[in-house]
């Protein structure tokens, strides 16, 4: 409150420089400069400051009032609290006149007179709440956007943990039910993953990070078979500073080990993953799988096109394709630095 005050008040006496300029133009032009009959007395000082005084009043009680009423949409008390102010100004800029005056205030005259600076001051108040409030708003319904885009982006990510829980949960039960000497060690990778998962709360975290995690289930699935199945990994990272949104690029190699066609004896799934300090270039090709999908598919990949959507909007090129039976992911993301 106390800065919008000190910023009204700077408004105020710069309006009303301003005002003063433009009524003393034509004699500033001849290089003359005066202030009413121009004797320049203290007394017509002190006229002088108490009329800044009582418009700065006026315009501050205006303002106070679009401020409380406005919001709220009480118009009937905005409106009746106009009418008081601009009859208490009218009145206390007479009683400040008579103060000073020789003579008896001509009371038609000086209406016409004192009318007008008032009624500024009220249009000055008003058209100052009126930016004041439009940029109030403004700011408030962009705040309100990112309140809005971070509880997505929340609710987005939480939904990668059931997700990503629910699958491993199955394939570790498999293997326990057969007596799979790497049950143990898959629980204890999937304790790992989700440490990562659970814990780690950063907006963003290094590209190297994220690429450990890849491989880190990449083992993990690999404890489901007897032989580890083909897979081409291809990495180049250039900038070891580059940095992305955590839990982004998993999706991808999930769908494939979940919808590809795994063999041990080709490489049915290729991955590369380039990066400089401009740009990430990542890939991801795997062989169709042949077996039914199951009803629970399909949340990875729509989850990471809406975050992609809200994190990089215009900064990346998501492509997914279906070419000779292989499932292409491209994807070309920017830094925006």
């Amino acid at each position: 409150m106390k800065k919008r005050l000190s910023l009204f008040s700077f408004t105020f006496l710069v309006f009303y420089v301003l005002v003063i300029i433009a009524r003393q133009l034509p004699g500033l032009v001849r290089g003359r400069f005066s202030f009413a009959g121009g004797s320049h007395s203290i007394a017509e000082w002190v006229q002088f400051a108490g009329d800044i005084l009582i418009y700065y009043l006026v315009a501050l009680g205006v303002y106070l009032l679009l401020c409380w009423f406005h919001p709220r949409k009480q118009y009937p008390q905005l409106f009746f609290g106009l009418l008081v102010i601009c009859m208490g100004a009218y009145f206390c800029c007479l009683f400040w006149a008579r103060a000073f005056a020789d003579a008896p205030v001509r009371m038609s005259r000086y209406f016409q007179l004192v009318i007008i600076p008032i009624t500024a001051q009220v249009f000055f108040a008003i058209i100052f709440y009126l930016v004041r409030y439009s940029q109030y708003k403004e700011l408030q319904q962009v705040e309100l956007q990112l309140q809005n885009r971070q509880t997505e982006l929340s609710f987005l990510r939480s939904q990668i943990n059931p997700h990503f829980l629910f699958n491993h949960l199955n394939n570790i039960y498999a293997l326990v039910y057969e007596q799979n000497a790497q049950a143990l060690p898959a629980i204890s990778g999937l304790s790992e993953l989700l440490r990562y998962m659970l814990y780690n709360s950063n907006e963003v975290v290094l590209l190297s990070t994220e690429i450990s995690y890849i491989e880190k289930y990449i083992a993990l699935q690999q404890l489901r078979f007897e032989y580890p199945s083909m897979i081409a990994v291809t990495k180049s990272c250039r900038d070891k500073t580059a940095h992305i949104p955590p839990l982004l690029l998993i999706p991808f190699i999930e769908n494939a080990f979940k919808h590809g066609e795994v063999s041990i004896k080709e490489n049915w799934l290729k991955m590369e993953i380039d990066s400089n300090s401009d740009q990430l270039n990542f890939s991801c090709a795997n062989i169709i799988g042949t077996h039914k999908k199951d009803i629970t598919g399909g949340i990875g990949l729509k989850n990471v096109k809406q975050r992609l959507n809200l994190l990089y909007p215009g900064l990346h090129r998501l492509e997914i394709t279906e070419v000779d039976n292989l499932f292409v992911v491209k994807l070309q993301l920017y830094y925006g630095k």
